[in-house]
């Protein structure tokens, strides 16, 4: 008996380990796949994984020999196009040796020539790191001598990366010549211009980069499929070594002739023409370059030109942009605006006072508005703007003593005057500027009124006004009897508040009466 009650016991005693092993196989089993699956979810996140190295260097670094530049900074750039990764570069700059000096700028990387290295942490917004140097001349090194100065990045589970600049003593300077037509062009007539280039540095440019900037109602006609644009004013043009090569002393000029093209409304368009040797240009972010679409007609080249064909030309002497400034047979009506102070004696009223462009000639000068403050009446407030005073900028209204200097400081709140001059710009046609005064009544003064004035307020961009007719108005005082509260303000406020008054009323005796008859 003893061994038949021990044998369910031992089989109890059995089931129990066995469920022991299975659920410790089962720990185990779930352990390990949540151990792979924390190895498979991390090699997925790995910070390198996908993740590229662009380095951003010059292919030409050009230094100067100038005593006003006696140093040229290079700029060196790692880019990491996602996640996060520490960055080593290696600079080898043994061909350096006897023609350029290195030293560092405002990094913490340490220069040891032939060789030094420089790290970086890329974060994981995309960034890298950015070098900066001051390279300038060795002793006894001329203009033309050049090296090459080699980088290598290396990062953790990624590729390396290399690239190089070649970096050359001296710096081309090119400069910008124009020939154009003679004589006005008619509104919405064409201009061809021809250009051409002088270096008057002391190395050659090897390639050049092009801007063109047009404005104030002047376009570029001609798209060439080597140049990128922005609408129909912008372009940027960037030729290789491949396809132009500017000798010191040497012109270059264009092979036909730009086009451009004044709008209806053109007065006094400009565009501007700016060339610089490739790596020595301006290259804008990507944000802005991606804005810029190629073009489609016959490329724009460069072929050599006449020594002489500077002869009539215009230059700015200087590295500055050259700016084409078109004049078209074209006009600009000014107008002057004023209204019509209403209200009695003692009363405050605010009057607009201004000018408008009637065309057909858009205007992209300023004029000037004279206000003349009408006989009994006051100026109590006049155009004032705070930011313009934080800022020390001229307000929009100066008032002037009866010789016509200023009696406040330009940015400064403006007293009570007699007269004012304000500044408006109304470039398009049909644009008006106005300008708030508020005036106090003070008496009934027959004939009385005030006058404006409008006029050109730049002599170089002349506005070509043919009717001085309307260029004056006045500005009519009509006085009414009555207390001083009674504007021509209140008299709104009543003819709009008393019908209301009395429907708000009716509605509340008609709902009295309709409660009253439903109770009964």
């Amino acid at each position: 008996m003893d061994i038949l009650r021990r044998v369910p016991r031992l089989r109890g005693s059995q089931e129990r380990e066995t469920n022991r092993v299975v659920r410790a196989c089962k720990a185990a089993v779930g352990l390990l796949l949540t151990l792979v699956t924390m190895t498979s979810v991390l090699a997925g996140c790995s910070s390198n994984d996908g993740a590229e190295v662009k380095l951003v260097v010059p292919s030409v670094f050009y230094v100067s020999r100038g005593p006003q530049q006696p140093v040229s900074d290079l700029r060196v750039e790692e880019r990491l196009g996602a996640g996060t990764a520490t960055l080593r570069v290696t600079f080898d700059a043994g061909d350096l040796k006897g023609i350029v000096t290195v030293k560092r700028a405002l990094d913490n990387c340490v220069v040891h020539l032939p060789v030094y290295h420089c790290d970086s942490q890329a974060g994981p917004t995309g960034s890298g790191g950015i070098q900066a140097f001051h390279l300038s001349p060795a002793q006894g090194a001329k203009a033309g001598d050049s090296a090459v100065l080699r980088y290598r990045v290396t990062a953790p589970g990624m590729e390396p990366v290399r690239g190089r600049s070649l970096i050359v003593i001296g710096r081309p300077e090119l400069r910008v010549v124009l020939h154009r037509d003679s004589g006005p062009v008619n509104p919405g007539g064409s201009v061809a211009v021809r250009l051409t280039l002088r270096n008057v540095g002391d190395v050659p440019a090897r390639g050049v980069a092009l801007r063109m900037e047009a404005q104030d109602g002047i376009t570029l006609s001609d798209r060439h499929r080597n140049c990128r644009y922005r609408g129909g004013t912008s372009a940027w043009c960037r030729l290789s070594a491949d396809d132009i090569v500017i000798p010191p002393g040497r012109s270059y000029g264009l092979d036909a002739r730009e086009h451009l093209r004044a709008t209806k409304d053109a007065t006094y368009p400009t565009v501007t023409f700016r060339a610089d040797a490739i790596g020595t240009d301006y290259v804008p972010p990507d944000t802005i370059a991606s804005t810029y679409r190629p073009g489609d007609g016959p490329p724009l080249r460069f072929v050599p030109a006449p020594r002489s064909e500077a002869a009539g030309a215009t230059s700015t002497g200087s590295d500055d942009p050259q700016v084409l400034r078109v004049t078209v047979a074209n006009k600009s009506e000014l107008a002057a605006v004023a209204g019509t102070v209403h209200g009695p004696l003692g009363s405050l009223a605010t009057v607009r006072i201004g000018a408008r462009n009637d065309g057909p000639g858009a205007l992209t000068a300023a004029v000037k508005v004279l206000f003349t403050v009408p006989e009994g009446t006051t100026v109590v407030a006049s155009p004032y703007s705070f930011e313009r005073d934080e800022e020390v900028i001229e307000q929009d209204c100066r008032a002037l003593a009866a010789d016509g200097t200023p009696l406040a400081d330009a940015s400064a709140r403006q007293p009570s005057a007699g007269r004012y001059v304000c500044t408006a710009r109304i470039d398009a046609v049909g644009a008006s500027a106005t300008f708030p005064f508020t005036l106090r009544v003070d008496k009934d003064s027959a004939g009385g009124s005030g006058r404006v004035t409008v006029m050109d307020g730049d002599p170089r961009h002349p506005s070509g006004d043919t009717e001085p007719a309307d260029d004056t108005t006045d500005v009519v005082v009509s006085v009414w009897p009555g207390p001083s509260w009674a504007t021509p303000g209140f008299y709104i406020a009543v003819a709009v508040g008393v019908p209301l008054f009395t429907l708000v009323v009716a509605l509340y005796v008609w709902r009295r009466r309709l409660s009253a008859a439903t109770t009964r």
